[in-house]
């Protein structure tokens, strides 16, 4: 039993390298293609890959009206608005700058797990909470902790976070009754459609002038990172909780750290070192806890 729990961790790791590196591909991205044409083309990519995959639990699986209902909003929720934000964000601010905030997912998805589940939180939590908070503070004031520098970027990943949060409480609900793969091939299918209105069309012609490598790039991204990832994690959220899964993506920044470093050749910055570790200690105190 205790080999399988490592083994569901040691997936979740994986998905959080890939995620993590994918802060840096992302800002590769947006840099030639606008963020909702890559969005919708990752996700248009990603079901080709998850009808192969998913066909047969979703040909087997009864859904009501109310599971679709439900699938609908974690769609346009945690895939529409969740993959435009990002890429967006992308354009406006550092790669690791979007994954320190984005690293405060766990805490903000366990505070929505508490209201949902009716969960009480211990002053543990929240003395965690506020250590975590300490440290995007830290960085996003450029270490003064008084005023905060934040711009559109900063506000457009804050909106990534909080929709891949309330995503992920979605999946730990529908996941008690509907199988991992109908919920992500679903919440593809209502994530493009939620797009679809928002791709600027007067611009989509240009796409087709944009070198092989990139498209390489954005099919491999949709594929691995989104659609395998995706895939990979709805399915452990149901062997350790969304909260202690959640836990895993405060390595996001570190990662995106040595790929930014390594990739794009920007130096690896001591504040966003303390920041990251600062948040990291702090949603790790937080979620030390029954």
């Amino acid at each position: 039993m205790r080999n399988k729990i490592w083994f569901t961790y040691a997936i979740l790791l994986f998905c959080v390298i890939a995620w993590g590196s994918n802060f840096v591909f992302g800002a590769i991205l947006v840099a030639v293609f606008d963020p909702s044409i890559i969005a919708v083309l990752r996700l248009i990519f990603i079901l080709f890959f998850l009808f192969f995959v998913t066909f047969r639990a979703v040909k087997v699986q009864k859904l009501t009206v109310h599971n679709y209902t439900f699938l609908a909003i974690a769609g346009f929720i945690g895939v529409s608005l969740n993959q435009w934000s990002f890429y967006a964000s992308l354009q406006f601010t550092e790669p690791v700058t979007a994954a320190l905030i984005l690293a405060l997912s766990p805490i903000v998805t366990s505070l929505l797990s508490s209201y949902w589940f009716n969960e009480k939180k211990t002053a543990r939590f929240w003395f965690g909470s506020f250590i975590a908070l300490t440290g995007v503070w830290l960085v996003i004031s450029n270490g003064s902790l008084l005023i905060p520098s934040i711009g559109k970027g900063e506000l457009l990943i804050a909106l990534t976070m909080l929709s891949f949060s309330v995503f992920l409480i979605f999946v730990q609900h529908l996941s008690k009754t509907i199988h991992p793969a109908v919920i992500t091939w679903y919440s593809n299918v209502f994530g493009v459609i939620g797009l679809i209105p928002f791709i600027p069309w007067e611009n989509a012609s240009q796409i087709w002038a944009i070198p092989i490598p990139y498209w390489l790039l954005l099919i491999a991204t949709a594929v691995i990172m989104h659609g395998l990832c995706t895939l990979l994690w709805n399915n452990s959220i149901q062997k350790v909780g969304a909260s202690k899964a959640s836990l895993l993506l405060n390595l996001e920044p570190f990662i995106a750290m040595l790929f930014s470093l390594m990739i794009l050749g920007h130096a690896i910055q001591m504040l966003q070192v303390v920041g990251a570790t600062i948040i990291l200690v702090g949603v790790a105190i937080s979620l030390r806890t029954k």
